[in-house]
């Protein structure tokens, strides 16, 4: 089934499933759709705002310009999504254990998240912006780093030798985080 425009705020007008049906241009707010299969599923332009989407199925969804402003995303594997058009912006949402596994996210925002222990391997992350988030236990590995600007961001650890750093950006407070596998003692 197709949707176009709508604005999702009750249970009642909620799709019995979710699986194979077309969002375009749609905003969901304040929904609790944790443990949903959204299986097959396209969202187009659309925007999801305080929703519960924790452990939410992503098996060969499409994710094309879907913002996400204010929603908790615990538990999400990235991964499962349809990878052609997969481009999603994420502000104040708790990302926690994630995962994003081949993922192209050129220009991605991550603005004031909590991303704690999730995973970003083998992604295409050039020129995202991580701005104010927590990146505690997060993993970075083989990504394509490139002008990711991570200068406003905290608890981050990486190892400059798994990833692509070019132009990069940091703040002195991230150097730590980039020097753990030498097992240094650094001083302020």
């Amino acid at each position: 089934m197709e949707y176009y425009k709508q604005v999702f705020t009750q249970l009642e007008d909620l799709p019995e499933q979710w699986t194979n049906h077309e969002f375009e241009h749609c905003t969901f707010k304040k929904l609790d759709l944790s443990r949903i299969e959204f299986a097959n599923s396209n969202f187009i332009n659309c925007r999801f705002e305080e929703c519960n989407l924790t452990r939410v199925g992503l098996g060969n969804v499409k994710l094309f310009d879907v913002n996400f402003f204010n929603c908790k995303l615990a538990y999400v594997d990235f991964g499962q999504c349809n990878a052609f058009g997969f481009h999603a912006n994420f502000q104040e949402c708790q990302l926690d254990n994630t995962a994003f596994l081949n993922r192209k996210l050129k220009k991605a925002k991550f603005i004031d998240c909590s991303i704690r222990e999730a995973h970003f391997i083998r992604c295409e992350l050039t020129g995202t912006i991580f701005k104010s988030c927590d990146l505690e236990f997060a993993r970075f590995e083989g990504n394509d780093l490139a002008q990711v600007d991570f200068s406003s961001s905290y608890n981050l650890e990486l190892n400059p030798d798994e990833n692509k750093l070019k132009k990069a950006k940091f703040s002195l407070q991230n150097l730590p985080g980039l020097l753990t596998k030498y097992d240094l003692v650094i001083k302020g």
